[in-house]
């Protein structure tokens, strides 16, 4: 059956806010995504480059903040963002060149804590974001783990958060605020009053036992703009100018 995420808009002072919370359904607008060929792709890419750049851990420190940098090949455009606390589990944000009207959400965990992945795979991780100045600001969704394969001096989960329509994004994260994402305990009672009807493989777990990091944080200034910028360039991919 089909997989979906829902969306739920919050509004302070007449601003809407991003809240993810499957209490309402956002099955008709989210669609499920047609581009599995590029899920595929775009992992396999996330790993070789993550080969290079590594994990702040492992580089002395933090890195300055380079905003949003975007990336262009002949399927698409992406913009990136890296992790504040973990700097190399950064967030993809795709445009298939095939649809620039939606766009694919992607990021990835590295972790090592030592347990048998294979279990969770396909199946989907209870999140919560949370706005880090506004309290109030915060919501619920899944990332399905879509793989989870040995990286450095442990694991890399990849996680696909879902294929939304790019107007979605520029309301959710429109006050480019920082938004922390951390990968909750769900006990039965949280699934059923936030995921309540939700047709989705939820798993309970403790993640403390396969995540030594749970949580990581994003900035989300320019964001909007990014995304923008990188939608125009997405409807530019293979036109052919008449000279």
């Amino acid at each position: 059956m089909t997989k979906t995420h829902y969306i739920n808009p919050r509004y302070y002072q007449n601003e809407r806010t991003i809240l993810l919370n499957p209490s309402k359904p956002f099955a008709k607008t989210r669609k499920r995504s047609s581009k599995p060929s590029f899920l595929r792709y775009l992992i396999i890419v996330l790993i070789i480059f993550s080969a290079f750049i590594g994990y702040s851990a492992f580089a002395g420190g933090p890195k300055p903040d380079e905003g949003w940098v975007t990336e262009t090949d002949a399927d698409g455009v992406a913009i990136k963002h890296h992790g504040n606390i973990t700097h190399g589990d950064s967030i993809y944000i795709f445009l298939s060149k095939n649809d620039c009207n939606s766009a694919t959400w992607i990021s990835s965990i590295y972790t090592m804590a030592e347990n048998n992945f294979e279990p969770l795979v396909s199946k989907y991780l209870p999140y919560k974001l949370q706005s880090s100045t506004n309290k109030s600001d915060y919501g619920y969704t899944t990332a399905q783990l879509i793989s989870v394969k040995p990286f450095l001096l442990g694991h890399r989960a990849m996680i696909y958060f879902g294929d939304y329509p790019v107007q979605n994004y520029l309301q959710w994260f429109r006050s480019g605020d920082e938004y922390y994402l951390e990968i909750i305990k769900a006990s039965k009672e949280l699934i059923e009053q936030e995921y309540g009807g939700v047709d989705e493989d939820i798993i309970s777990i403790n993640p403390t036992e396969f995540f030594d990091i749970q949580m990581n944080s994003y900035y989300f200034e320019g964001f909007n703009k990014a995304l923008v910028d990188a939608q125009k360039q997405c409807n530019n991919l293979g036109v052919v100018l008449l000279s």
